[in-house]
Order: C-alpha cells, then sequence, then structure tokens
C-alpha cells in the first residue's frame, strides 16, 4: 500500500514539474520569454518570516529587485497557478488548479507584485490572506501536498499584474513587516 502512494506521488510531482518548468511548442521560439508565476488563491494562512528585499535576474531583467517571501508551513484554499510565456504568437499560459487545499513547507516566492483583500491572524501561522494574487519568478519549497488537480494549456491571455518598481517592493515589505509585528500583539 505505501509503495503505491509513493508511486502516486511521483507520478503527481513529475506531472506538476512538467507543467511548470516544460515550455509549450511555442516557447521554444527564439523571441519566447517567460514571463512569471501568476498565484492566485482565495485564502492563504502560514507562518511567515520578515520579508526581504532581494536582486534576482529574470528572463528580461538582470538584477532585477523582489521581494523574498518565506513561509515555514502554508496552506492555500482554491490556488490557482499561471505559468505565463510570451511566445511569438502572443502569451502562452498552464493554468493548474489542485481541487483541494494545497500545503507546503519551507515555501520561498520571489514576486515582484502582490495585491490581498484582507488578513487576518490564522488558528495555525503567524498570518492569513483572503483574495491574494502574486507576480512571482521562482518558486521553491522543501515538500508540498498538491492533491488532484486540473492542468490546462492555453494560448492567449493577458498579464494580469505588472511588476513593481524597487520603491514600491520596499513600501510593500514595510507593509508586511507591519502586518506581522500587529498579528503578534
Amino acid at each position: 500500500m505505501e509503495r503505491t502512494n509513493i508511486y502516486k506521488f511521483l507520478i503527481i510531482l513529475v506531472l506538476i514539474l512538467g507543467g511548470l518548468f516544460i515550455p509549450t511548442k511555442d516557447s521554444f521560439a527564439s523571441n519566447s520569454i517567460i514571463i512569471g508565476f501568476i498565484i492566485e488563491a482565495d485564502q492563504i494562512e502560514g507562518t511567515l518570516e520578515d520579508p526581504v528585499i532581494i536582486t534576482e535576474d529574470t528572463a528580461v531583467e538582470k538584477a532585477r529587485p523582489m521581494l523574498e517571501l518565506k513561509f515555514e508551513n502554508l496552506s492555500a484554499k482554491g490556488l490557482r497557478i499561471k505559468k505565463l510565456v510570451q511566445s511569438p504568437k502572443g502569451i502562452v499560459t498552464f493554468d493548474m488548479n489542485p481541487k483541494e487545499t494545497v500545503l507546503f513547507n519551507n515555501l520561498t516566492l520571489h514576486v515582484t507584485n502582490t495585491v490581498f483583500v484582507d488578513h487576518y491572524l490564522p488558528s495555525s501561522g503567524n498570518i492569513g490572506f483572503k483574495k491574494i494574487k502574486l507576480l512571482a519568478h521562482r518558486v521553491t519549497a522543501n515538500n508540498s501536498n498538491l492533491p488532484q488537480f486540473q492542468l490546462r494549456f492555453n494560448e492567449g491571455g493577458e498579464v494580469e499584474l505588472e511588476p513593481k518598481s524597487e520603491d514600491e517592493l520596499i513600501q510593500m515589505k514595510t507593509n508586511l513587516k507591519y502586518l506581522l509585528s500587529r498579528q503578534q500583539q
């Protein structure tokens, strides 16, 4: 029985990595550019470390300022992940929509934009967000639990979030640190 669960996990992992990191037929063209990942969730809860400003290369910009968000643990309800690739024929998207709550351990996001409707103190962790949307350029996790999901490839679409300037990212960092300090009171 345990061997079957390991095989299921490996198959899911291969499908997820394939969907997120293997480009589509159009993205092999020499003019294709990976725009980033749009990550949306109806609700996320977790333990967030103090955010920091970093610089990292993207497909179109060297030493791009980004906000690094590190979560010790995170649960996400209503998660939607889109990988956006600019190809000669337009934007190509990979859409991944898990049907259940997704769990991550040691999740790190390098983002250039983030918006959310509300924040709160969850029963587990130090912060929760409702209706959050991020423009991420790097996503890593030590472990994740991604239940059954739908994976679609679409031609067309639009960039829903534009990268913020370094000053705007610094303001986001300040706001997040303030929210974290208020949650601990």
